[in-house]
Order: C-alpha cells, then structure tokens, then sequence
C-alpha cells in the first residue's frame, strides 16, 4: 500500500513538473557563434567523424539566455575530399545535429554553416556551407616557373640561346612532374576555429527536460 502510495506521488510530482515547463521558440535566420573543440582536418580525418564545438555567445530574449554560452554543438563531417594535384582544394562539409545546454538539456538542432575563421585560406561556399580549404595553384605555377628559370640558365651556361630553350623546357617539365607527385594543401581547422551556423528551421525550447532514466530509476527503488 505504502509503494502504491509512493507512487502515485512520484507519478503527480513528475505531471506537475512538466505542467510547469515553459516553451521558448528561436526563430529560423537566427545565427549561432562557436568554436571547434578539436582540430579538423582533410588529411586526417575521414567522412562521417564526429565534431563539438562550443557556443561562444549567448541567445538573449528579453534579458534572458535563451542559449546559454556553453552549449555544446554536436554534428558530424558529412563530406570529406581531400586536395588533388594541380587542381582541386581540400573541402570539408559539417552538419550539426544536436545542441546540449549546460544542465544538460539536448535538442535537435538544424543549421548550416555560414562562415569559418581562424583557419589559413578557409573560405565558406554555396547553399550547404562547405568549408574549401586554400588553393596550391600560385605555388605551383611558382615551381613551374623556377624548373623553366633553372633549366634556362643551366642551358644558357653550356649552349647559348638554343641551350637556354632547351634547359628552360627541361626544367619546367621537371618542375611540372614533382608537382604532378604531389597533392595540394590540405585543409585544416584548427582547435578554436570560430564557426557560424544560421538556423534552417525553428528551435523549439523547453525549460525543463523528461529525464526517463531517473524516473525508471524511481519507479525501480519504489518497487
């Protein structure tokens, strides 16, 4: 009788509780500021690793935090390609799923990624925020150059004109072979990596969370 008792109080106690929740809604538009936890990058990560970062500034509606700084976002690298040789950059996609406040409360999350900063040549593109790393083509062109330059006056020492044609094609072919050899630059963020995300749709809060694991846990002692 005692146990019935006990739990039918606990069963009023936890209708009360979420009689008692408040709903805020964040409108769709609104934009989150944070910053990467852990380095990414093109070169050693994979498709599909997860990623947190950390709200760096409050959501604030009338004179409340609706997002409190330090909520946890956590998403994962949906797409992942690595640089190519001559052409093509390092790009990394990342999709949030899931924003955890500080008292541990979780709500799925919807967003995409508008700019990135604090990372070398990181530029944010098109509808799906993909971040591209920097570009290695001025660099290549540049070691083109130097083979063709060398080879020109290697060629200029020994034959005259015609040597200096002849080196400078030598060295410019060697140039272009090394960096055929090689990949671009890989894209990397950095710990700290200031991210951006703009909400694609509306972010439903509550003041309180169900905690079904303490509850069973109640239920389980009251037995």
């Amino acid at each position: 009788m005692v146990k019935r008792a006990l739990l039918s109080v606990l069963l009023v106690l936890v209708g009360l509780s979420f009689a008692r929740a408040e709903t805020f809604s964040v409108p769709a538009g609104i934009t989150i500021h944070c910053r990467l936890t852990q380095p990414l990058s093109t070169k050693l990560n994979f498709q599909g690793d997860p990623f947190r970062a950390t709200v760096t500034e409050p959501y604030v509606v009338n004179g409340r935090e609706v997002i409190p700084v330090g909520s946890t976002i956590e998403g994962r690298i949906a797409e992942l390609t690595r640089p190519g040789r001559i052409r093509g950059v390092g790009e990394l996609r990342l999709t949030v799923s899931q924003i955890t406040f500080p008292d541990g409360r979780a709500f799925p999350l919807n967003a995409v990624l508008l700019s990135a900063y604090g990372a070398e040549g990181a530029k944010v593109k098109g509808e799906e925020g993909i971040v591209k790393g920097p570009s290695s083509r001025l660099r290549d062109v540049e070691e083109i150059g130097l083979g063709m330059g060398g080879g020109g006056l290697v060629g200029t020492i020994i034959g005259g004109f015609h040597g200096a044609v002849i080196g400078g094609v030598i060295g410019g072919a060697a140039g272009l072979a090394d960096t055929l050899r090689r990949r671009g630059k890989d894209l990397t963020l950095p710990t700290g990596t200031q991210l951006n995300y703009q909400l694609t749709r509306e972010l439903v809060l509550t003041n309180q969370a169900p905690r079904a694991s303490v509850v069973q846990e109640d239920l389980n002692v009251s037995r």
